[in-house]
């Protein structure tokens, strides 16, 4: 189409008819010196479209004679009204006007059961595939770039989808399965755990060989994970900045990724490629690529946070920081009747755990994946019955083991780290300990051993302990109210070593106090953790064995 009125005016080449059958069906692109065409090489709108589909998609064009039109800006439906009743009757599905104007002029107007798109023949081949999967009988994806800022410092998938960054790419493996041009099938649901696939490539033809999958999807439930593996395979994905393995989270529920709640389709999360031997860690998944695998493949581990694991945060005191923890104990911890951690009378850094027999266990953490494990039993028997169980130092600093009778006693145990040797406690407190909401030691913000409570109104108490026979009495109320609604109430330290109360509240929020030890004082908490805190069956502070300190979690 040609305008009648513009300044300059558009000037009609003689065979334009087939430089537009060139650019749909063998356009080879040209030596930059020569000038000469580049053999073995077709960068036409057929050719891409039968390379991203892995030939399921083909289509036929007809090139009707150029019109003319008045004015300046061109709707994509522009003929509709003069054309469109004709074109369905002949049995088209949709059309394009393609312009003489510079580029820029991509544009497609989605009708009921036909669609219009516009370009220019000086706009890229991205531009011009990028129109047409618009179309709605052809794939009818929206743009992919809504809400996600640009590439690379925004969420935009750029060149690792067509629809996002307009480069002529291949689309990702989401929005081909979208499309119906991957088997879904093809792609793995990890399960959880540890899991360890062979991921063909996305650039190349699929379905994926025997023993490989085509990506990854790591959740079920919007938001997940994907991932996949991109070469730049072709004269398509050649364009990609890089080989590897690739992260994005998809945020809508659309099935063709229109955007829901401001927030873009596809967030690229990996701005480049993983090649081998690089890891990348987001939402508790630790992605890891290993070597590359003959065929076009990569070696790609998966790790996930599963039922039943402990897993180890570390609180660097700022808003939102606790975040990707370390899985340190593989499995099984849901079982435990209590889970708590403290430090032997010898000071060294212990989890103790009462199991279904009623034994009570400590465990040591290095720190190092699902190295938790082979416990020393500690005590022999009976664990199970108390009310409480928690560890902390009375005032002299002296390390102990805390438990609640069922006659509402306070007792205190040390743990002189040797098989069945905690016995024999001390009743620091003499009743009425059962009828707390919370119960738990740690320290205020100047290093005072303290034991806290929270009472039936929702006061914070804070009590020390001096060692000796019921001595454990007239407390200090240090939080005025509120403080029976949270989900979780426990004390350690934050990895500087400051001293902190931890919270979790009804959002699932981590939030993190301060008792500066005196009435009243304790609120205006941090929020160290966004959300998804109340999920968890035990949470609680302490330290691994190199003296790091740690909030530690079960899965539930």
């Amino acid at each position: 189409m040609s305008r009648t009125d513009i300044q300059p005016p558009d000037v009609i080449p003689p065979d334009w008819s087939d430089q537009i059958m060139q650019r749909l069906f063998y356009d080879p692109p040209t030596n930059s010196t020569t000038g000469a065409p580049i053999a073995g090489v077709d960068r036409s709108v057929r050719a891409y479209f039968h390379t991203v589909s892995s030939g399921l998609a083909d289509f036929d064009v007809i090139v009707l004679p150029a019109q003319t039109i008045a004015g300046q800006n061109v709707l994509p439906d522009a003929l509709e009204a003069t054309m469109g009743a004709q074109l369905r009757s002949e049995g088209f599905v949709g059309a394009a006007i393609v312009m003489l104007g510079g580029p820029g002029g991509g544009s497609t107007a989605q009708l009921s059961n036909f669609a219009w798109s516009r370009f220019c023949m000086s706009d890229n081949l991205g531009n011009w595939v990028g129109e047409l999967l618009h179309q709605t009988n052809l794939c009818d994806l929206p743009d992919l770039f809504d809400f996600a800022g640009d590439y690379p410092s925004g969420d935009n998938m750029g060149p690792f989808d067509q629809e996002a960054g307009y480069e002529a790419t291949h689309i990702s493996a989401w929005t081909k399965r979208a499309v119906g041009w991957l088997d879904p099938s093809t792609v793995a649901m990890h399960p959880g755990g540890v899991a360890t696939y062979t991921l063909q490539s996305a650039s190349l033809i699929q379905p994926p060989p025997s023993g490989r999958v085509a990506a990854i999807q790591i959740g079920a439930a919007v938001p997940y994970l994907m991932v996949e593996a991109r070469l730049r395979a072709d004269q398509f994905d050649i364009n990609i900045p890089n080989e590897g393995a690739i992260v994005y989270r998809v945020q809508t529920s659309d099935p063709l990724g229109n955007a829901q709640n401001n927030a873009a389709p596809l967030a690229l999360l990996t701005k480049t490629a993983l090649p081998a031997g690089q890891s990348f860690t987001t939402d508790g998944v630790t992605i890891n690529v290993g070597g590359a695998v003959l065929g076009g493949a990569f070696s790609v581990q998966v790790e996930t946070i599963a039922s039943g694991q402990l897993l180890s945060y570390g609180d660097a005191g700022t808003a939102g920081n606790v975040s990707d923890p370390v899985v340190v104990g593989f499995g099984g911890w849901l079982a435990f009747q209590f889970l708590f951690a403290g430090k032997d009378v010898s000071g060294n850094n212990r989890i103790y755990a009462v199991n279904q027999s009623g034994q009570l266990l400590s465990y040591g953490d290095a720190g190092t994946l699902g190295n938790v494990s082979d416990p020393a039993i500690v005590g022999f028997g009976g664990w199970q019955a108390f009310q409480f169980l928690f560890a902390g130092k009375d005032v002299r600093g002296n390390n102990r083991i805390y438990a609640v009778n069922q006659s509402g006693q306070l007792l205190s145990y040390g743990d002189a780290g040797t098989p069945g040797n905690v016995s024999d406690p001390v009743i620091v407190g003499l009743g009425g300990w059962q009828g707390f909401k919370f119960l738990f030691a740690g320290a205020n913000v100047s290093g005072e051993n303290r034991i806290y409570a929270v009472n039936q109104a929702g006061q914070l108490l804070s009590y020390g302990d001096a060692g000796t026979p019921g001595n454990v009495s007239d407390p200090m109320i240090v939080g005025l109210g509120g403080w029976q609604d949270f989900q979780f109430l426990f004390a350690g330290k934050d990895v500087s070593g400051n001293n902190r109360i931890y919270a979790v509240n009804q959002s699932g929020q981590l939030l993190s106090y301060g008792d500066a030890g005196t009435p009243g004082n304790v609120s205006a908490p941090v929020i160290v953790g966004f959300g998804g805190w109340q999920a968890f069956k035990f949470l609680f502070a302490g330290a691994n064995l190199s003296g790091g300190n740690r909030i530690y979690a079960v899965v539930s």
